[in-house]
């Protein structure tokens, strides 16, 4: 079964059982998440992939603690926050098609955008050098 990749930091796509260790466009180490083959199918702007169900919010979920797992930082434990984000990312899929993050205005502006698509790469932001979280609290430094 083809799984979807995306890479938080430049949004490269990888096709397989498995996300690459290493990016091969931007070369950061365990960058990859896993997405839809729809979402896929949009950050890559090509027709070549077949549509599937949408990722609710419990596969999301795991998505992005199994992204984290490897990494500097994890899902925050405070449950309720994480449910309020996520319902912002879920409706954020909704209203723009991507799952942009919640905390932060989309500008219209598709390349501006695409770096808004959670999870972004907050590990640049002031926010998470200083703070420890990424702008919205969904990743913290562990």
């Amino acid at each position: 079964m083809k799984r979807y990749w995306r890479c938080f930091v430049c949004n490269d796509i990888h096709v397989g059982l498995r996300p690459p260790e290493l990016c091969p466009t931007c070369r950061v180490r365990n960058a990859y998440v896993e997405v839809t083959p729809a979402e896929a199918k949009i950050m890559a702007e090509t027709t070549a992939l077949s549509p599937a169900p949408a990722m609710g919010p419990y596969e999301f979920r795991s998505a992005i603690e199994a992204f984290a797992r490897d990494n500097e930082f994890r899902v925050s434990l405070d449950g309720e926050k994480v449910r309020t984000l996520l319902d912002g990312i879920f409706a954020n899929e909704v209203r723009h098609g991507l799952k942009y993050c919640p905390c932060r205005l989309i500008s219209k502006d598709p390349a501006e955008d695409l770096k808004m698509v959670c999870p972004c790469n907050f590990l640049a932001h002031d926010t998470y050098r200083e703070a420890g979280e990424c702008w919205c609290g969904l990743f913290v430094r562990k």
